[in-house]
């Protein structure tokens, strides 16, 4: 016959005196109150674990603060766990990281120390870009959840709109980061492993083009090269004009100084050079004011800014800028067409609420719709010039940061 366990009452553990032994009061199932030499009470569960079927003990809590029927409930639910196979200092335990989690692992919190670790292996304009990608697309969903517990799903609704919006190398590009910050959250034992791993393979990437390019945070690196190359004063002017005004290579070697503005800063090209046939104004930022300002001294008296050296009477060659760049280092980096997609790059990302067709517009593209382009003659010229502007700013930024590599 199974021994009758005594169940302890409140009136018993009250009087429960200090001896000069620590001694247990026990209300069975395990569960115990252990009196120690000073008086305190202290409960514990005693059970065997679940695995290793080895005899083991955990505190509960202090009497009174854990009242006697909150102990037997706690004894209750641990009991429940071990008939699961569950041990319940190991449950506690995943419970608090859990918690932890919450708190101080958040993804916001784990970037920022991955930002302090690349800070030191990477230069900082670099890092400088990926942060800012992470501000614009990825913790206005992300920064506050537990790093744990982001699922696949919600990280490819969020990059989702980048594809959509064709800047695919800046949806590639976030996902890479955000898998960075995710290896490095499993190498610091935060998380077990990266369930973001293989986003990027549900998209489609860049297709390769005959205009390869290169990145905006790239630029100063390749002012740098162009500053110290041996190229004509005109050429490295024609390089730098292009990228302000993202014109195609032909557009910006022919441009004739009668087409320019200057009181308006405005270049109109006429249609017979456009690729389209039809007629386009180009604000003009306050840096490309700047090198026809320049070159007016040198070129001002042919009817080409861009007048070629060899041939007065004639613009330079359209190639001589595609041939400098490679000559720069960048063969199969970068070519002179491949200058417009930089600056189609830096748009896209930093004014992603912005209509789509006015960046469009600073590129010179028209509507892949031919009913639209039949009824939209907007080339939203007033739209584009803060663009334009802001485009100079941040190249001319870049220039200045060449000097300090």
């Amino acid at each position: 016959m199974a021994k009758k366990v005594h169940q302890l009452v409140d009136t018993e553990i009250k009087k429960a005196k200090a001896s000069d032994k620590p001694y247990t009061l026990t209300d069975g199932g395990g569960l115990f109150l252990l009196i120690s030499t000073t008086g305190s009470k202290s409960w514990r569960f005693n059970y065997y674990h679940p695995v290793t079927k080895k005899r083991t003990k955990m505190a509960l809590g202090m009497y009174p603060a854990i009242g006697l029927l909150k102990a037997r409930t706690l004894r209750d639910e641990y009991k429940q766990l071990l008939a699961n196979h569950i041990d319940p200092q190991e449950h506690i335990k995943a419970e608090k990281q859990e918690k932890l989690q919450a708190t101080q692992h958040t993804f916001l919190a784990i970037a920022e120390q991955w930002k302090q670790k690349k800070s030191a292996e990477i230069k900082q304009v670099t890092l400088n870009n990926h942060w800012r990608r992470l501000e614009l697309y990825a913790f206005p969903e992300l920064a506050h959840l537990p790093i744990a517990s982001i699922k696949p799903l919600q990280v490819t609704e969020m990059v989702k709109p980048l594809f959509n919006r064709g800047v695919n190398s800046t949806g590639i590009s976030l996902l890479q980061t955000i898998n960075e910050i995710m290896r490095f959250a499993v190498n610091r034992g935060i998380i077990e492993f990266n369930k973001c791993a293989d986003i990027a393979d549900t998209f489609v990437r860049s297709k390769v083009t005959h205009h390869p390019t290169i990145r905006p945070e790239d630029l100063p690196e390749f002012f740098a090269a162009l500053r110290d190359s041996h190229a004509d004063l005109v050429i490295k002017s024609l390089i730098e004009f292009s990228l302000l005004t993202m014109a195609r290579p032909k557009e910006a070697s022919n441009a004739k100084w009668t087409e320019i503005d200057f009181e308006q800063a405005l270049w109109h090209i006429p249609s017979e050079r456009m690729k389209m046939k039809r007629a386009f104004t180009i604000p003009l930022s306050p840096q490309a004011v700047k090198i026809l300002q320049k070159l007016q001294k040198m070129t001002g008296r042919s009817p080409y800014i861009f007048q070629s050296m060899k041939k007065p009477s004639q613009p330079i060659g359209s190639q001589i800028a595609n041939n400098t760049i490679k000559q720069m280092g960048y063969k199969g980096q970068l070519t002179s067409h491949g200058l417009r997609s930089i600056a189609n790059t830096y748009l896209s990302e930093k004014f992603i609420d912005v209509n789509v067709e006015i960046i469009e517009a600073c590129l010179s593209h028209r509507s892949a719709n031919q009913v639209r382009n039949a009824y939209n003659r907007s080339t939203f010229l007033e739209q584009r010039k803060p663009l334009m502007n802001d485009w100079g700013d941040f190249v001319e930024s870049c220039i200045k940061g060449s000097f300090n590599l």
